[in-house]
Protein backbone atom coordinates (compact mmCIF):
# COMPACT_ATOMS: atom_id res chain seq x y z
CA UNK A 1 0.00 0.00 0.00
CA UNK A 2 1.42 3.37 -1.06
CA UNK A 3 2.20 5.78 1.75
CA UNK A 4 -0.18 8.73 2.05
CA UNK A 5 1.22 11.98 3.40
CA UNK A 6 -1.99 13.99 3.85
CA UNK A 7 -5.52 12.87 4.61
CA UNK A 8 -8.14 15.52 3.85
CA UNK A 9 -11.16 14.76 6.05
CA UNK A 10 -14.67 16.09 5.45
CA UNK A 11 -17.90 15.60 7.40
CA UNK A 12 -20.88 16.20 5.12
CA UNK A 13 -24.54 16.71 6.02
CA UNK A 14 -26.82 17.84 3.16
CA UNK A 15 -25.65 20.92 1.13
CA UNK A 16 -25.81 18.66 -1.94
CA UNK A 17 -25.63 21.64 -4.31
CA UNK A 18 -22.06 22.33 -3.14
CA UNK A 19 -20.72 18.76 -3.07
CA UNK A 20 -19.05 18.68 -6.48
CA UNK A 21 -17.34 22.07 -6.20
CA UNK A 22 -16.10 21.33 -2.67
CA UNK A 23 -14.70 17.87 -3.41
CA UNK A 24 -13.29 18.86 -6.80
CA UNK A 25 -11.32 21.66 -5.15
CA UNK A 26 -9.61 18.95 -3.08
CA UNK A 27 -9.00 16.57 -5.96
CA UNK A 28 -7.45 19.51 -7.88
CA UNK A 29 -4.79 20.12 -5.22
CA UNK A 30 -1.27 20.63 -6.58
CA UNK A 31 0.17 17.85 -4.42
CA UNK A 32 1.05 14.25 -5.15
CA UNK A 33 0.41 12.34 -1.91
CA UNK A 34 -3.05 12.78 -0.47
CA UNK A 35 -6.41 11.13 0.00
CA UNK A 36 -9.85 12.61 0.55
CA UNK A 37 -12.07 10.88 3.12
CA UNK A 38 -15.68 12.08 3.19
CA UNK A 39 -18.27 10.92 5.70
CA UNK A 40 -21.87 11.41 4.58
CA UNK A 41 -23.38 11.80 8.04
CA UNK A 42 -26.90 10.51 7.39
CA UNK A 43 -27.85 13.38 5.07
CA UNK A 44 -31.62 13.78 4.76
CA UNK A 45 -31.07 15.04 1.22
CA UNK A 46 -30.48 11.89 -0.88
CA UNK A 47 -28.64 13.91 -3.53
CA UNK A 48 -25.73 14.47 -1.14
CA UNK A 49 -24.86 10.77 -1.09
CA UNK A 50 -25.63 10.34 -4.79
CA UNK A 51 -23.35 13.17 -5.86
CA UNK A 52 -20.53 11.86 -3.67
CA UNK A 53 -20.86 8.38 -5.17
CA UNK A 54 -20.78 9.79 -8.70
CA UNK A 55 -17.25 11.17 -8.25
CA UNK A 56 -14.88 8.59 -9.71
CA UNK A 57 -11.40 9.11 -8.29
CA UNK A 58 -9.24 6.53 -6.54
CA UNK A 59 -8.03 9.20 -4.12
CA UNK A 60 -11.57 9.66 -2.79
CA UNK A 61 -13.10 7.46 -0.10
CA UNK A 62 -16.78 7.97 0.77
CA UNK A 63 -18.34 6.56 3.94
CA UNK A 64 -22.12 6.60 4.45
CA UNK A 65 -23.37 6.36 8.03
CA UNK A 66 -26.33 7.14 10.25
CA UNK A 67 -26.33 10.70 11.56
CA UNK A 68 -24.06 11.23 14.57
CA UNK A 69 -23.40 14.96 14.34
CA UNK A 70 -20.23 16.71 13.22
CA UNK A 71 -17.88 15.39 15.90
CA UNK A 72 -18.88 11.77 15.37
CA UNK A 73 -18.58 12.15 11.59
CA UNK A 74 -15.20 13.88 11.55
CA UNK A 75 -13.83 11.36 14.05
CA UNK A 76 -14.97 8.57 11.71
CA UNK A 77 -13.26 10.28 8.78
CA UNK A 78 -9.97 10.66 10.65
CA UNK A 79 -10.08 7.11 12.04
CA UNK A 80 -10.67 5.80 8.49
CA UNK A 81 -7.76 7.76 7.02
CA UNK A 82 -4.05 6.91 6.96
CA UNK A 83 -2.11 10.10 6.29
CA UNK A 84 0.74 11.40 8.43
CA UNK A 85 -0.96 14.79 8.39
CA UNK A 86 -4.71 15.47 8.70
CA UNK A 87 -6.31 18.39 6.88
CA UNK A 88 -9.86 19.43 7.77
CA UNK A 89 -12.22 20.72 5.08
CA UNK A 90 -15.56 22.33 5.81
CA UNK A 91 -18.55 20.90 3.93
CA UNK A 92 -19.24 23.14 0.96
CA UNK A 93 -16.04 25.16 1.40
CA UNK A 94 -13.33 25.46 -1.25
CA UNK A 95 -9.58 24.95 -0.91
CA UNK A 96 -7.38 26.79 -3.39
CA UNK A 97 -5.00 24.55 -5.41
CA UNK A 98 -1.85 25.23 -3.35
CA UNK A 99 -3.41 24.91 0.10
CA UNK A 100 -2.38 21.32 0.87
CA UNK A 101 1.12 21.63 -0.60
CA UNK A 102 1.98 24.80 1.29
CA UNK A 103 0.64 23.54 4.60
CA UNK A 104 2.38 20.16 4.26
CA UNK A 105 5.63 21.94 3.43
CA UNK A 106 5.40 23.88 6.71
CA UNK A 107 4.99 20.66 8.71
CA UNK A 108 7.74 18.92 6.72
CA UNK A 109 10.24 21.70 7.39
CA UNK A 110 9.29 22.64 10.97
CA UNK A 111 9.11 19.66 13.34
CA UNK A 112 8.08 21.89 16.25
CA UNK A 113 4.98 23.10 14.38
CA UNK A 114 1.99 20.83 14.96
CA UNK A 115 -0.85 22.96 13.57
CA UNK A 116 -0.76 25.02 10.39
CA UNK A 117 -3.47 27.30 9.06
CA UNK A 118 -3.75 29.99 6.38
CA UNK A 119 -5.70 33.13 5.62
CA UNK A 120 -9.23 32.65 4.31
CA UNK A 121 -12.21 34.48 2.89
CA UNK A 122 -15.69 34.29 4.39
CA UNK A 123 -18.27 34.10 1.60
CA UNK A 124 -22.00 34.46 2.33
CA UNK A 125 -24.39 32.09 0.57
CA UNK A 126 -28.08 32.94 0.79
CA UNK A 127 -29.85 35.90 2.36
CA UNK A 128 -29.62 39.57 1.45
CA UNK A 129 -25.81 39.54 1.60
CA UNK A 130 -25.47 36.63 -0.83
CA UNK A 131 -22.04 36.61 -2.44
CA UNK A 132 -20.53 39.08 0.00
CA UNK A 133 -16.86 38.43 0.76
CA UNK A 134 -14.80 39.36 3.77
CA UNK A 135 -11.12 38.54 4.12
CA UNK A 136 -9.95 37.05 7.41
CA UNK A 137 -6.39 37.54 8.61
CA UNK A 138 -4.30 37.11 11.73
CA UNK A 139 -1.04 39.03 12.01
CA UNK A 140 0.45 37.13 14.96
CA UNK A 141 1.20 34.27 12.58
CA UNK A 142 4.34 32.72 14.09
CA UNK A 143 3.98 33.24 17.82
CA UNK A 144 0.55 31.90 18.71
CA UNK A 145 0.14 30.75 22.29
CA UNK A 146 -2.71 29.57 24.49
CA UNK A 147 -3.38 33.22 25.37
CA UNK A 148 -4.56 33.85 21.82
CA UNK A 149 -7.27 31.21 22.21
CA UNK A 150 -8.11 32.14 25.79
CA UNK A 151 -8.57 35.84 25.01
CA UNK A 152 -11.79 35.18 23.13
CA UNK A 153 -10.57 35.58 19.54
CA UNK A 154 -9.85 32.21 17.97
CA UNK A 155 -7.07 32.82 15.40
CA UNK A 156 -8.00 29.64 13.49
CA UNK A 157 -11.13 29.16 11.42
CA UNK A 158 -11.24 25.34 11.53
CA UNK A 159 -11.91 24.16 7.97
CA UNK A 160 -8.58 25.51 6.72
CA UNK A 161 -6.40 23.75 9.34
CA UNK A 162 -3.90 20.89 8.97
CA UNK A 163 -2.27 19.11 11.91
CA UNK A 164 -0.06 16.14 12.71
CA UNK A 165 -1.90 12.87 13.28
CA UNK A 166 0.54 11.97 16.07
CA UNK A 167 -0.46 15.14 17.93
CA UNK A 168 -4.17 14.48 17.39
CA UNK A 169 -3.79 10.94 18.76
CA UNK A 170 -1.75 12.18 21.70
CA UNK A 171 -4.52 14.46 22.99
CA UNK A 172 -7.38 12.10 22.16
CA UNK A 173 -8.90 14.01 19.25
CA UNK A 174 -12.22 15.80 19.01
CA UNK A 175 -14.37 15.33 22.11
CA UNK A 176 -18.04 14.47 21.66
CA UNK A 177 -19.01 16.66 24.64
CA UNK A 178 -18.43 19.74 22.47
CA UNK A 179 -21.28 19.75 19.96
CA UNK A 180 -20.05 23.22 19.00
CA UNK A 181 -16.64 24.86 19.61
CA UNK A 182 -15.11 21.40 19.21
CA UNK A 183 -12.30 22.99 17.22
CA UNK A 184 -11.38 25.45 20.00
CA UNK A 185 -11.36 22.59 22.50
CA UNK A 186 -9.03 20.60 20.23
CA UNK A 187 -6.61 23.52 19.74
CA UNK A 188 -6.49 24.07 23.52
CA UNK A 189 -5.71 20.37 24.00
CA UNK A 190 -2.88 20.64 21.45
CA UNK A 191 -1.42 24.10 22.06
CA UNK A 192 0.93 23.20 24.93
CA UNK A 193 2.50 20.42 22.85
CA UNK A 194 3.37 22.29 19.66
CA UNK A 195 3.74 25.57 17.83
CA UNK A 196 1.10 26.98 15.48
CA UNK A 197 1.81 28.72 12.19
CA UNK A 198 -0.57 30.65 9.96
CA UNK A 199 0.54 30.96 6.34
CA UNK A 200 -0.01 34.58 5.33
CA UNK A 201 -1.72 33.70 2.04
CA UNK A 202 -5.37 33.28 1.13
CA UNK A 203 -5.64 29.57 0.41
CA UNK A 204 -9.19 28.84 1.55
CA UNK A 205 -12.75 30.00 0.93
CA UNK A 206 -15.06 29.45 3.89
CA UNK A 207 -18.75 29.40 2.99
CA UNK A 208 -21.28 30.84 5.42
CA UNK A 209 -24.65 29.23 4.67
CA UNK A 210 -27.61 31.31 5.79
CA UNK A 211 -30.13 28.45 5.62
CA UNK A 212 -28.42 26.02 7.99
CA UNK A 213 -25.23 27.53 9.38
CA UNK A 214 -24.51 28.14 13.06
CA UNK A 215 -23.95 31.83 12.32
CA UNK A 216 -27.63 32.32 11.44
CA UNK A 217 -29.20 30.37 14.32
CA UNK A 218 -29.35 32.33 17.57
CA UNK A 219 -29.78 29.29 19.83
CA UNK A 220 -26.87 27.48 18.18
CA UNK A 221 -24.72 30.59 18.54
CA UNK A 222 -25.65 30.81 22.20
CA UNK A 223 -24.65 27.20 22.87
CA UNK A 224 -21.50 27.63 20.81
CA UNK A 225 -20.35 30.55 22.96
CA UNK A 226 -21.19 28.72 26.17
CA UNK A 227 -19.16 25.73 25.04
CA UNK A 228 -16.30 27.98 23.93
CA UNK A 229 -16.05 29.45 27.41
CA UNK A 230 -16.31 25.99 28.94
CA UNK A 231 -13.45 24.74 26.73
CA UNK A 232 -11.34 27.59 28.12
CA UNK A 233 -12.30 26.61 31.66
CA UNK A 234 -11.22 23.04 30.84
CA UNK A 235 -7.82 24.30 29.71
CA UNK A 236 -7.27 26.16 32.99
CA UNK A 237 -8.44 23.14 34.98
CA UNK A 238 -6.01 20.82 33.19
CA UNK A 239 -3.13 23.14 34.01
CA UNK A 240 -4.22 23.54 37.63
CA UNK A 241 -5.51 20.06 38.51
CA UNK A 242 -4.07 17.79 35.81
CA UNK A 243 -7.56 16.90 34.59
CA UNK A 244 -10.60 18.76 33.32
CA UNK A 245 -14.26 18.26 34.13
CA UNK A 246 -15.08 16.53 30.83
CA UNK A 247 -12.42 13.91 31.56
CA UNK A 248 -13.71 13.53 35.11
CA UNK A 249 -17.50 13.70 34.70
CA UNK A 250 -18.18 13.21 30.98
CA UNK A 251 -21.65 14.39 29.94
CA UNK A 252 -22.29 15.79 33.43
CA UNK A 253 -19.29 18.14 33.28
CA UNK A 254 -21.41 21.23 32.62
CA UNK A 255 -22.99 20.94 36.06
CA UNK A 256 -19.69 22.25 37.45
CA UNK A 257 -19.20 25.22 35.10
CA UNK A 258 -17.78 28.31 36.80
CA UNK A 259 -19.65 31.67 36.65
CA UNK A 260 -18.28 33.61 33.70
CA UNK A 261 -18.32 37.38 33.07
CA UNK A 262 -18.09 36.89 29.31
CA UNK A 263 -21.35 34.94 29.44
CA UNK A 264 -22.93 37.73 31.49
CA UNK A 265 -22.17 40.06 28.61
CA UNK A 266 -23.56 37.56 26.09
CA UNK A 267 -26.82 37.20 28.02
CA UNK A 268 -27.16 41.00 28.31
CA UNK A 269 -26.68 41.40 24.55
CA UNK A 270 -29.24 38.68 23.80
CA UNK A 271 -31.79 40.33 26.10
CA UNK A 272 -31.30 43.71 24.42
CA UNK A 273 -31.80 42.11 21.00
CA UNK A 274 -35.01 40.41 22.18
CA UNK A 275 -36.47 43.64 23.56
CA UNK A 276 -35.66 45.53 20.36
CA UNK A 277 -37.41 42.84 18.31
CA UNK A 278 -40.26 42.29 20.79
CA UNK A 279 -39.42 38.62 21.20
CA UNK A 280 -40.71 37.84 24.69
CA UNK A 281 -40.32 34.06 24.46
CA UNK A 282 -36.60 34.26 23.66
CA UNK A 283 -36.18 37.00 26.25
CA UNK A 284 -37.52 34.70 28.96
CA UNK A 285 -35.28 31.93 27.68
CA UNK A 286 -32.10 34.00 28.07
CA UNK A 287 -33.18 35.42 31.42
CA UNK A 288 -33.01 31.95 32.94
CA UNK A 289 -29.25 31.92 32.45
CA UNK A 290 -28.69 35.31 34.09
CA UNK A 291 -29.15 33.76 37.53
CA UNK A 292 -26.03 31.61 37.22
CA UNK A 293 -23.62 34.25 35.84
CA UNK A 294 -21.89 37.18 37.61
CA UNK A 295 -23.91 40.37 38.12
CA UNK A 296 -21.77 42.64 35.95
CA UNK A 297 -22.74 46.30 35.53
CA UNK A 298 -23.98 45.69 31.99
CA UNK A 299 -26.11 42.73 33.03
CA UNK A 300 -27.58 44.58 36.04
CA UNK A 301 -28.55 47.53 33.83
CA UNK A 302 -30.12 45.26 31.24
CA UNK A 303 -32.05 43.30 33.87
CA UNK A 304 -33.42 46.61 35.19
CA UNK A 305 -34.53 47.48 31.66
CA UNK A 306 -36.15 44.06 31.32
CA UNK A 307 -38.13 44.63 34.50
CA UNK A 308 -39.40 47.93 33.09
CA UNK A 309 -40.02 46.33 29.67
CA UNK A 310 -42.42 43.84 31.20
CA UNK A 311 -44.83 46.63 32.14
CA UNK A 312 -47.43 47.92 29.70
CA UNK A 313 -45.76 51.31 29.34
CA UNK A 314 -42.27 49.83 29.30
CA UNK A 315 -42.97 47.79 26.16
CA UNK A 316 -43.29 51.09 24.30
CA UNK A 317 -40.58 53.12 26.01
CA UNK A 318 -37.71 50.65 26.61
CA UNK A 319 -37.08 49.64 22.95
CA UNK A 320 -37.02 53.31 21.94
CA UNK A 321 -34.61 54.10 24.77
CA UNK A 322 -32.30 51.23 23.72
CA UNK A 323 -32.40 52.31 20.07
CA UNK A 324 -31.44 55.88 20.95
CA UNK A 325 -28.67 54.71 23.26
CA UNK A 326 -27.24 52.30 20.66
CA UNK A 327 -27.24 54.96 17.95
CA UNK A 328 -24.98 57.26 19.99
Amino acid sequence: MDEIKVSICVAYYNRSEYVKECIQSLLDQDYDSFEVVVVNDGSSDPLTGSFLDEIDDKRLKVIHQENTGFVGAIRTAIESSRGTYVAIQGAGDVSLPLRIKKQADVLDNNPDVGIVSCLFENVVFGGENDGARKKRGYSNCNNITADDFLAGSNPLGHGEVMFRRSLYDKVGGYRSYFKFSQDLDLWLLMIDHCKVEIIQEYLYERRMFMKDGVSTDGTKQFLQKYLAEFSRQCYHDRNKYGMDLVEQYGLHAGLFKYPNKNLSGLIASKCIHCMLHENVNDLNFYLRFSRSEPATLKLVVVLTLVKAYKTKLGKKIVPKFISIFKSK
